[in-house]
């Protein structure tokens, strides 16, 4: 098994929604610890590794026989020999050879945060975060919808890291795609928050060089 480091150096701020919401004051949180510090499931990091890595597979830059999956079909079946991305972020037949832990900050950011939050334990207002407020938009009229006005939480572009697990010996051509396609991700984060989470050099993997 192969361990490498990875990193997420941002240069907007960043939002990894919860689901969680305060009524009144906040609409959507981003994703903490047991703790409250902030972080980024490793499932968010590793969905956005594998929609490059099938933008790459399918651009035609790789040799014979490391081509995606059949065209027309969304992923390879069981029993047939796997391409490239199917072989190493696995899908509903075909088991996984990468895990990807949760990002957390930067320890010299991470102590930031802890220290914040204990000069302000309010389990409301967090005070590492600032609240960006958006609207909704009618998708016929494309004017600003009336009382959709909306608060979002935006953590400040801090740096987070993580740990990338991969089962078994990678061939050389492999380990310079998983490499390749992780410095080609733009952005990490909600969808909606158009110019969040954009990344400066992609998921920087660190043991992945050769």
């Amino acid at each position: 098994m192969l361990e490498w480091n990875y990193t997420l150096r941002f240069r907007s701020p960043v939002s990894v929604f919860s689901g969680m919401a305060v009524a009144g004051l906040v609409d959507r949180m981003i994703m903490r610890t047991g703790d409250f510090l902030p972080f980024i499931p490793g499932s968010s990091v590793k969905g956005r590794w594998r929609y490059f890595a099938e933008r790459l597979a399918r651009s035609g830059a790789l040799p014979s026989g490391f081509s995606l999956h059949t065209t027309g079909e969304p992923e390879c079946k069981a029993g047939q020999e796997p391409c490239i991305v199917c072989r190493l972020f696995g899908n509903s037949s075909i088991p996984a050879r990468i895990w990807v832990g949760q990002a957390e900050p930067a320890e010299e950011f991470k102590s930031v945060i802890q220290r914040l939050l204990k000069m302000d334990p309010n389990p409301v207002i967090h005070p590492d975060v600032e609240l960006r407020p958006g609207i909704a938009l009618s998708r016929v009229y494309r004017t600003a919808r009336a009382d959709h006005l909306f608060f979002d939480e935006a953590l400040p572009p801090v740096p987070f890291s993580g740990k990338v697990r991969v089962e078994g010996e990678l061939q050389p051509i492999e380990k310079t795609f998983l490499v390749a396609s992780a410095r080609c991700v733009d952005r990490i984060g909600a969808r909606k928050a158009a110019g969040r989470g954009l990344l400066e050099k992609g998921i920087e993997i660190e043991g992945g060089e050769s």
